[in-house]
């Protein structure tokens, strides 16, 4: 069987532990075609560029967007209407008019996009217990250290959280989505500790029971957790028996 292609949209730190898994033969079954820069950049291996149509110009079976919310935004329905699409910038889709575009254009074309989980955990439990309908979802999100005096910024329901940290929820939408909905899952920003470690937290509870989650991400050089879980589904994607 020949190998699936795929494109990345961005080339920084969550893309670049993604291109070289794959120039070190750990995605098998799976060509990198282009990857879109923001800035023109060399990538050994892979033709890169900033130019939009010549990007999407390319045959896919696959487009990972790893750029941020501004940028799936801009690109979502060009890369819907070529490919399925995985992102990990959810916060996005917490506007109404760009999920209902992005609907539209899945619909039309029949290609999918997939939210991934990203730096947190929990997904797959969050969704088996919102098969019931009075399941409660509550999550609390660090921010990234530094931004200020430790405490509680801000509680309230996830959509609005999109709104106020456009760059920091993502995780929060996604399991949001996997759950009861933007507007029904609440949600707790805070300023971390400095001497405690970055956290994302989620309960469920439903007539299945309660679901309770802790993920304290880490990212140093080479090392970002959202990348680790892009290259995860790009290996399961592949696998004969997979989860």
């Amino acid at each position: 069987m020949p190998d699936r292609r795929f494109a990345l949209i961005g080339a920084g730190r969550i893309a670049l532990p993604v291109i070289e898994a794959w120039r070190a033969g750990e995605l098998p079954g799976w060509q990198l075609e282009a990857v879109l820069t923001r800035q023109p950049r060399q990538i050994e291996g892979v033709r890169s560029t900033t130019d939009a149509a010549a990007f999407f110009s390319g045959v896919y079976a696959l487009i990972v967007d790893t750029a941020g919310p501004a940028a799936f935004a801009l690109h979502a329905c060009n890369a819907l209407a070529r490919a399925d699409v995985w992102t990990v910038s959810a916060v996005a889709l917490a506007d109404p008019q760009l999920l209902a575009k992005v609907e539209e254009t899945a619909q039309r074309t029949s290609h999918r996009l997939r939210l991934l989980h990203g730096a947190t955990a929990g997904l797959d439990g969050v969704a088996a217990a919102c098969v019931d309908p009075e399941a409660v979802l509550h999550l609390q999100i660090d921010l990234p250290p530094g931004g200020g005096p430790p405490g509680v910024i801000f509680s309230g329901t996830v959509r609005e959280a999109a709104r106020r940290f456009p760059n920091s929820v993502n995780v929060a939408v996604t399991l949001a989505f996997a759950g009861a909905g933007l507007d029904q899952t609440r949600v707790e920003v805070s300023h971390p500790d400095p001497a405690m470690p970055y956290r994302l937290a989620l309960r469920v509870t439903s007539r299945y029971g309660t679901c309770q989650v802790e993920t304290f991400p880490k990212v140093g050089p080479g090392i970002h957790p959202v990348a680790a879980s892009i290259i995860a589904a790009l290996r399961n994607a592949q696998a004969p028996v997979w989860t």
